[in-house]
């Protein structure tokens, strides 16, 4: 039998938790593969934090209900500011995922805005000068998914969402539903022995 890291312990004693394996390097493949296929889009997608996760030595899979609400706690942030976006080529934010009720209550206001979705605006008075844009996903912080100190555990880890179609394809391996509050995410991670 396999050694079973701390990180994994620790987030096996997470509520709601449906699965915590170590991915082989056969889906380790497949995840990398549909994420590739988002950059074909007309306006491509790049998970920038799926592809630190695969980099480092480990990607631990997380499946948890309450998709929207991965850490339960009201003081921790759901998720990091920015790490969904619209950018131009040169780097530039024109769109971005809003979480903040007063803000978005703001923006729906400001005529120089457009809504994407109930909470990712697109702002209009930002000029793209007809740069190619693209959707980039960073990485998230570890509190995204816990309150527990798993960055301890570990040398270095990145903790990526995947795009819709990854989180499909993983779930269908998992024979899991699509259309429930389930959430999957890797987290890479690169124990303190390598």
């Amino acid at each position: 039998m396999e050694q079973e890291y701390e990180i994994e312990k620790m987030l096996k004693k997470e509520d709601n938790v449906i699965l915590v394996k170590v991915l082989d390097d056969e889906m380790k493949k497949n995840i990398l593969l549909y994420e590739m296929k988002r950059l074909d889009e007309i306006v491509p997608f790049i998970n920038q934090g799926m592809k630190k996760a695969m980099g480092e030595k480990e990607a631990l899979l997380l499946i948890k209900e309450n998709k929207d609400d991965f850490n339960t706690d009201p003081n921790k942030p759901k998720a990091s500011e920015n790490s969904f976006t619209l950018r131009t080529e040169n780097g530039e934010i024109i769109g971005e995922m809003i979480y903040d009720e007063d803000e978005l209550e703001e923006l729906r206001n400001d005529p120089s805005v457009y809504f994407l979705s109930d909470n990712f605006v697109t702002y209009n008075n930002v000029g793209s000068n007809g740069q190619k844009q693209f959707f980039v996903m960073d990485e998230e912080p570890s509190s995204f998914i816990t309150d527990q100190d798993i960055d301890s555990t570990v040398k270095s880890l990145a903790v990526a969402i995947p795009s819709t179609e990854t989180d499909h394809y993983i779930k269908d391996c998992f024979d899991l539903p699509h259309d429930e509050a389930i959430g999957t995410v890797v987290i890479g991670f690169t124990p303190f022995d390598e």
